[in-house]
């Protein structure tokens, strides 16, 4: 086998190798001076399975720059969408590593910015940290992303928890007491207020007399 033609790629920043005449891969430009090729140098099976398992790496890396180019997302999210998309296992964790290697994948930076685009939304911390631990965010970055868009939102968790209370009620007005008390109970609770704190805003708003 031959490699008859290098060709620049200008959408994907790769470089097309032919070999005896025919599209053979797509990989990186580093990929070409690592593998020491060039227009008229044979190869090896061995070598031609090395580019083959690199052009693997440079489509999950390419398409994992195109969906961060759409919007922030976190590690775990990128994974599933490259391996939904046929790529090889191998090749999505190579690409991934390399994608948070260079910054350009960044959970922690995620979380901050999910944290604080969320809380803007009037949803309680218990609600947010699981959203962020649902879409693969550890523990740790979660907590911290979390507390910081509550503290850069200037956001008071129980004074939140007390305006969602009353706007509900609005919507409960016609229903016995029991079901105001079930279905607000579980509406702030969907919004990720502290059970024990909902118990007392309960307490307020749906007095035993009411």
């Amino acid at each position: 086998m031959t490699v008859t033609a290098l060709e620049l790629e200008v959408s994907n920043g790769g470089v097309r190798v032919r070999i005896d005449g025919q599209p053979f891969a797509t990989v990186a430009t580093h990929d070409v001076a690592e593998l020491g090729l060039a227009p008229g140098r044979s190869i090896t099976d061995a070598q031609a399975q090395e580019l083959s398992r690199r052009a693997d790496v440079h489509a999950a890396r390419a398409v994992g720059l195109r969906l961060l180019s759409g919007r922030a997302l976190p590690v775990r999210e990128v994974s599933r969408r490259l391996l939904r998309r046929g790529l090889p296992r191998v090749a999505v964790e190579t690409a991934v590593a390399d994608l948070v290697a260079s910054g350009l994948l960044d959970d922690a930076e995620f979380a901050r910015h999910y944290a604080r685009t969320r809380a803007r939304k009037r949803l309680g911390a218990g609600r947010l940290l699981s959203d962020l631990k649902r879409l693969g965010v550890e523990d740790r970055l979660a907590q911290a992303a979390v507390t910081e868009a509550l503290e850069v939102e200037g956001v008071d968790q129980r004074e939140l928890l007390r305006e969602a209370a009353a706007r509900k009620l609005k919507s409960l007005s016609g229903l016995d007491r029991d079901k105001r008390m079930r279905r607000l109970r579980a509406y702030l609770l969907r919004r990720g207020f502290a059970s024990s704190e909902v118990r007392d805003v309960l307490r307020d708003a749906i007095p035993k007399r009411a």
